[in-house]
C-alpha cells in the first residue's frame, strides 16, 4: 500500500484548493453532502490535520475544535473530532492516528486531565476505541463510571443542545445529515461476530441515518495500550 504523509495546521490557515479537495474527499464517499454545510463546520474548528498522498494531493483529512465542558463545577478540557475520513485506498495506514496522537497527546498536558471527545456513526470509528484505549466510554465490558457518564452528557448538551438524546447517548440529527455511502462501511453478519460491533450497533441501531454514539476516552500516554503506545508515539 502507498503511504500517506500528514501534517496539522490550524483550520484557518487552509487554502481554498485544501478546502475545496476536503470536500470532494467527503463527497466521494458520504451521501447528503453539502458545502455551506461542510464549510461552516469547519470555521468552527480549530485544527486540521490533512494526510497527502506522493503527488501531494489530500487523500485523508480530520477536522479537530479545543472544548471545554463543565462537570460538577470544574472545566473538563478536551478534543472533539468532527470530520474525519481517509480514501479507501489507504485503509490501514496510521499516519492520522500517529498525528494525533503526537500532537494532542502533548497538547493535553497543559492541563489536569485531557480527554477525546469522539461521536461516532460508523463501526470502523468505533472499533477503533478497544483497539487503542485500555479504558473508553461505552464499552461493553464495563459500565461508564458516573463521573464520565456526566463528561459525555454535558459534552453531548453542549455541541449538539438540541439533538443529543441523553438517553440513548445518541445524537439524532434533525433535517438531512450527511452518511456513508452505502458499500462504504456497512456492518455484514461476519462483523457481528465481533463484540465491540456488536454492541456499537446495539447503541447505534439507525447509524445508517448518520446518527452518531458519543464516545469518551482519557487521552494520555498511559491509557494507551502499550503495542500502540510504541507504534504512535515510539514508546
Amino acid at each position: 500500500m502507498a503511504k500517506l504523509y500528514g501534517k496539522i495546521i490550524e483550520a484557518k490557515l487552509l487554502t481554498e484548493q485544501e478546502r475545496k479537495e476536503m470536500f470532494s474527499l467527503m463527497e466521494e464517499f458520504y451521501d447528503d453532502t453539502a458545502l455551506n454545510v461542510f464549510m461552516k463546520d469547519l470555521e468552527e474548528k480549530d485544527y486540521c490535520i490533512l494526510l497527502f498522498d506522493e503527488d501531494d494531493i489530500i487523500k485523508g483529512f480530520s477536522t479537530q475544535k479545543i472544548m471545554s465542558v463543565e462537570v460538577e463545577g470544574e472545566n473538563v478540557h478536551g478534543i472533539f473530532s468532527g470530520d474525519t475520513i481517509i480514501h479507501k485506498e489507504y485503509w490501514g495506514s496510521i499516519e492520522l492516528y500517529r498525528l494525533f496522537a503526537k500532537y494532542f497527546i502533548s497538547y493535553g498536558k497543559r492541563y489536569g486531565s485531557f480527554y477525546w471527545f469522539l461521536i461516532s456513526k460508523g463501526y470502523k470509528t468505533y472499533r477503533m476505541l478497544p483497539l487503542f484505549f485500555k479504558e473508553f466510554y461505552p464499552n461493553y465490558r464495563v459500565e461508564t463510571p458516573a463521573y464520565e457518564q456526566r463528561i459525555m452528557d454535558s459534552f453531548g448538551a453542549a455541541k449538539y443542545p438540541e439533538e443529543y438524546d441523553k438517553e440513548r447517548g445518541v445524537i439524532l440529527y434533525k433535517g438531512t445529515k450527511d452518511k456513508l455511502k452505502a458499500g462504504v462501511a456497512d456492518i455484514t453478519e461476519k462483523q457481528l461476530k465481533d463484540a465491540d460491533i456488536l454492541h456499537f450497533l446495539k447503541l447505534n441501531p439507525e447509524y445508517y441515518k448518520g446518527n452518531d454514539i458519543v464516545c469518551l476516552a482519557k487521552l494520555t500516554e498511559g491509557n494507551l495500550k502499550p503495542a500502540i503506545r510504541r507504534l504512535l508515539l515510539g514508546k
